[in-house]
Parts: C-alpha cells; structure tokens; sequence
C-alpha cells in the first residue's frame, strides 16, 4: 500500500483525475471503454468510498511518450488535475523508437505533472507483447520493455513520483492469456483487477 497521502483539492475535496497513456488506459478490450477502462473502473470504486471524482482520460491507442507530451499532457494546464497517472511504453518499443528519445519525453511528461502540484501515480507496461498478437513482434519485445519500465522507474523516483508496480500481476494475466479477440489487449477481467489493485494500493485519495 502507497504511504504517500493526497491527491484531492485542499478546498473542494474534489479529485480531479488525469489518465495519460495509450490504448491500455483508453480501455481498448473493456466492453465500454467509458466505463471499462481501469481509470473509469477505479474512479467507481473510489466514488463508492464517497469521493468526489471528476475522470479525465484522454488517453489514445497507439500513442508513443513523444505524442502524450504534444496531444496529452497540455490537460494538465487546462484540466487542473489533482491526480495524474501515466502508463506508457509499449509502442515506443514496438515502433522502435530510442531508449533516450522516450526516457526524455517521460521526464517531460512526470515532471510537468509534478510542477503542476498534483499526486503522480506511474504504472509500467503490462506483457503486451506475450499476447498472440504480441509473439509476432521481434524477439527482444520482452527485454526492451524490461529496459524501458527500467527508465520510467528511474524518472519517476527523480521526479519524486510513485511507482505502481503490477509486473506481478501483469504476468498472471499473461499465464492465464488474458486477451481479447484483437490478440493483443486485456479482458474487461483484467481490467478490473487492476483497478481492483490501484484500489488497494491507492486508497481513495479524498481520504473518506
């Protein structure tokens, strides 16, 4: 469980919550990706706890680090989160782009979110590329995401962030082939286990 506290305004009680990422967090696999997306999911779960939660989720399938930064991360100016989360990775390493040119598009996008004042949850990749769809990308697919969650932990301890690690859970879901028909993206199940564990580690931010 997360021993960092936070993550509502201080004068409203008000979670304002900003989901950064690629088709993982737009829910691609959920059976309605409003409300089957693990942020939607877990923003359920802590209105049951009787928070006030507004979720903005503009996250979109297919997106690199670099295009979160130009499409995504001027939310956070406009949307004035209180609770950011940015899981990415996955086409940065299927469409071959550079450790350093996404390490240094992850510190923009974790240190403008912290800049901005609010609580920074970040998530690694889950184990995309076990999918059926996955299999057929090249061999090192498994390592390069490895490396590349290694970078995103590095700058998120940094940039004083928290890191939420579901690896394990990740590679359960893989075991049990947890996939779509697409081959690639998770059941709406695993979805809800995620959000599940987020609300386990990340009790309500609101603190009710």
């Amino acid at each position: 469980m997360s021993n960092v506290d936070g993550g509502a305004d201080p004068q409203t009680g008000e979670v304002r919550f900003l989901s950064l990422g690629d088709s993982l967090t737009q829910g691609v696999g959920a059976n309605d990706e409003s409300t089957g997306s693990w942020p939607a999911l877990l923003t359920a779960k802590w209105k049951a706890k009787g928070c006030t939660v507004e979720l903005n989720n503009p996250a979109i399938a297919g997106y690199t680090a670099e295009q979160v930064v130009t499409d995504q991360l001027p939310n956070v100016d406009t949307f004035k989160p209180t609770f950011v989360t940015l899981q990415i990775g996955a086409n940065d390493v299927a469409n071959g782009v550079t450790l350093e040119a996404f390490r240094a598009a992850v510190k923009t996008i974790i240190t403008k979110a912290k800049q901005s004042g609010a609580r920074v949850v970040v998530m690694p990749q889950n184990e995309w590329f076990r999918s059926p769809l996955g299999q057929t990308y090249p061999a090192d697919s498994g390592s390069k995401r490895t490396t590349f969650d290694q970078a995103v932990i590095d700058e998120t301890k940094a940039a004083g962030a928290e890191f939420v690690d579901l690896r394990l859970l990740f590679k359960q879901h893989a075991d049990n082939n947890m996939w779509v028909s697409d081959g690639i993206h998770p059941t709406p199940e695993a979805y809800e286990q995620w959000a599940t564990e987020l609300a386990r580690v990340i009790p309500s931010p609101c603190g009710k």
